[in-house]
């Protein structure tokens, strides 16, 4: 096929059908997306992965709690988040669409295009709208299908059709409104840095209306969903409409990129860093410090943002407490209010520390920050602490600023949800996230090959961060704030890997030298099939690779072995996550009883009958575990693969648990039990589990650390090429024969032994 370039004239080279310009710079968008892995493969993940784990965990609910009217409840809002978030993926295409044009020199060209200013402002806003607002349909459509085959009847139930329209029209309708108002930034800004601070004046709008909705849908109260939509829709047209009118190519090409003085203030003369005292951490720090509060966008937005949340939040306060019966139930969410204030101005520092080593180059000041006399290590932390400061700081006034208000509104609800202790623990909670994820921001600042790039990688922090936020919600309800504090220490353990992995791979030599373009797809490939083909330990350089075929018969003889030595460390942790969980499961046996598990208990004597049914089940299931649990390691640091035997052997801990406290005599003695339902196929499959486990977490930490001469991301492919071989050549094949074995053989020991 032809490639179209600006310069050539808009026809197809096929026929003699004239192509519209716009069409051509649609399409050139499109293709320069489809071409790049590093877009395609978050918006694959959440088009396709992501629903699959969201339907998977439904599932493991609605069987183990079998409360169908609750996931009924549930279902409609899982539908809108997974079109959401892939949406939302828009912002990184719209936010760059001009901005981007002009840091790459194609501004120009573009703007010679024949064809109008509307028509300009129309094809970078479909060609930012249509993939992610693609991916989202895509993943809507993935969750359904899921729900429709595991769980037909719930499915069925929530899935109203004047609904389910209701919510694809909102994805729709979000998707329009964050894109309208990203071009317009992108179009009004001079670099992709100014336009990434001011996104949060779309993204944190919508995200809370996606909590409003949620909160609507929950409450069966759809009317005030529709009327939701309504407004948003008119938001839509108003910022198209915006758009196409204030859009200019002679005020776009004529914009320069110099900071206008504040209040037309006249401009003192930049201080030198040589006029800076201090040691050398606060010199590099001193020196990000005056870079950001120089940009009156970001100490704008900032200020705004300081003002917005605790405002917005206790307005909303405000707006439910006359129509709660007991007013008091909202006491037990102040503390979390005051922690979801404080997280939003903390993702602003995702934007500084993103692109505090890559934007530097960018900016052609890489240089003279690497000239500067000091240590590797200490520029680190001088951009680490440059990055973290004021960010901090504004979100620790956010959050107290909100207890404040709500204290001087609201004094019962302050009373009776707060405490000097929560204050504390809050604010310390504000901490360690922040430094987690800046820490984590500026590690992958290292690797970045451009802003662009930087800013697709923060959704692999950000989105665990915000995720593992919204789970402990339920404890701050229920006033568990031990577990807050478990929380936590998880959260600060991951900011250490990422310090540790910042302080190892830093390397200014290697920053200063970097090719952008080292990470293509030929490359990935070529280096991947070398790891897959011959086995050699972690930080062998390639030069030393033979070049060996692949052959299954040295990898069993000779390569397995030595590949199991080396994942000793991660068979530890593997092994520790199964005690763990048999330990945790027991102890819930005695203070929690399930309905849905003491009926089963109750019909124990009386197994499955022998069905290959039952064996293509379990082991679509256990592969499906397994592929999705890896699949997510490198953006969960190993959280994922951690948790799969942790949850298999609590589950075990738990049955063993109640059939004690049952009796354990007769059909309720848990050794009968373990040597009938589990030893038959267990003996295969949990050591399969463990392994898998194993093979993720190497893969999670692949990103903190890079051993020998590798860098982290030829860490990343040689782990990721051990667990493919590994997967087809013995985890697969285990799995079938242990499926076998529970779908055929396991139930007549079942009735033997009962």
């Amino acid at each position: 096929m032809k490639r179209f370039w600006l310069s050539q004239a808009p026809t197809l080279a096929r026929s003699n059908t004239v192509v519209p310009a716009w069409w051509v710079i649609t399409r050139r968008e499109l293709r320069d997306t489809l071409t790049d892995w590093r877009l395609l493969t978050p918006l694959a993940l959440l088009a396709l992965a992501l629903p699959t784990l969201i339907a998977g965990a439904l599932v493991l609910f609605v069987n183990f709690v079998q409360q169908d009217a609750v996931a009924v409840q549930i279902i409609p809002f899982l539908i809108l988040l997974v079109g959401f978030l892939p949406a939302g993926f828009s912002l990184i295409l719209a936010l760059e669409s001009f901005a981007g044009e002009r840091e790459r020199n194609t501004l120009e060209t573009l703007l010679a295009m024949p064809l109008g200013d509307r028509e300009l402002y129309l094809a970078k806003l479909i060609a930012a709208l249509a993939l992610p607002l693609l991916g989202a349909l895509l993943s809507q459509l993935v969750l359904v299908t899921w729900l429709l085959v595991l769980v037909p009847d719930v499915a069925l139930s929530a899935l109203q059709p004047l609904r389910s329209l209701l919510l694809l029209a909102l994805v729709i309708t979000m998707a329009l409104v964050m894109v309208g108002g990203a071009v317009i930034i992108s179009s009004h800004v001079t670099t992709v840095r100014a336009a990434s601070l001011l996104s949060s004046l779309v993204l944190v709008p919508m995200a809370l209306i996606v909590q409003l909705i949620a909160f609507l849908i929950v409450s069966d109260r759809w009317e005030l969903v529709v009327a939701l939509w309504v407004g948003l829709v008119m938001v839509a047209a108003g910022l198209v409409q915006i758009g196409m009118r204030a859009f200019s190519r002679e005020e776009l090409l004529a914009r320069e990129q110099i900071r206008r003085s504040w209040f037309g203030l006249r401009k003192r003369p930049r201080r030198q860093i040589a006029w800076f005292g201090g040691g050398s951490i606060w010199i590099v720090a001193r020196r990000e410090l005056i870079e950001i509060t120089r940009d009156w966008r970001s100490v704008g937005l900032l200020i705004f943002l300081l003002i917005l949340m605790p405002v917005g939040l206790v307005t909303g306060i405000r707006a439910l407490y006359p129509q709660l019966e007991d007013p008091l139930a909202l006491a037990p969410l102040i503390p979390f209010g005051g922690v979801l204030a404080g997280f939003v101005p903390i993702s602003f520092a995702l934007v500084a520390a993103l692109e505090s080593f890559v934007g530097e180059r960018e900016r052609n000041t890489l240089e003279a920050l690497c000239a500067l006399p000091v240590t590797d290590r200490q520029l680190f932390f001088g951009k680490l602490v440059g990055t973290l400061l004021i960010p901090l700081l504004t979100a620790l006034l956010t959050q107290y600023l909100f207890y404040g208000l709500v204290a001087l509104n609201f004094p019962d609800l302050y009373a009776d949800g707060m405490s000097p202790a929560l204050l504390l623990q809050m604010g310390l909670l504000t901490v360690v996230v922040a430094v987690a994820l800046v820490t984590g921001a500026v590690s992958l600042s290292i690797h970045a090959g451009s802003v662009r790039e930087a800013s697709m990688l923060a959704s692999g922090i950000l989105l665990p961060t915000t995720a593992l936020l919204q789970a402990q919600a339920p404890y701050f309800i229920a006033r568990r704030f031990d577990v807050i504090w478990l929380g936590m220490l998880a959260i600060f353990v991951v900011g250490l890997a990422f310090l540790r992995s910042g302080l190892q791979t830093f390397r200014r030599a290697a920053i200063f030298s970097r090719n952008r373009e080292e990470m293509g797809l030929r490359r990935l490939w070529a280096v991947f099939r070398h790891f897959f083909c011959e086995y050699h330990p972690a930080g062998v350089p390639l030069y030393e690779y033979a070049g060996l075929p692949f052959s299954p018969l040295r990898f069993y003889r000779y390569e397995l072995p030595m590949l199991l030595r080396e994942l000793r460390l991660p068979l530890a942790v593997s092994l520790l996550a199964a005690i763990g969980g048999i330990w945790f499961g027991m102890s819930q046996a005695s203070v929690r009883v399930f309905p849905s598990v003491e009926r089963t208990l109750d019909q124990i004597a009386y197994g499955p009958d022998p069905s290959l049914w039952l064996v293509l089940f379990v082991v679509f299931n256990n592969l499906r575990v397994s592929i999705l649990s890896n699949l997510f390691a490198p953006f969960s640091l190993g959280v994922f693969p951690f948790l799969v035997p942790a949850t298999v052997f609590a589950q075990i801990g738990y049955v063993c648990g109640r059939l004690i406290e049952r009796g354990g005599v007769g059909t309720d003695n848990p050794l009968t039990f373990l040597f009938a339902y589990l030893l038959p196929h267990g003996s295969i499959e949990l050591p399969v589990f463990m392994l898998s486990a194993a093979l993720g977490l190497r893969m999670g930490a692949a990103v903190l650390t890079a051993p020998g001469e590798f860098t982290v991301g030829e860490n990343l492919l040689w782990a990721a090429a051990q667990t493919v071989k590994v997967w087809l050549l013995l985890i697969a094949p285990l799995v079938v024969v242990a499926a076998l074995i529970e779908g055929l053989i396991t139930p007549l020991v079942i009735r033997w032994a009962y």
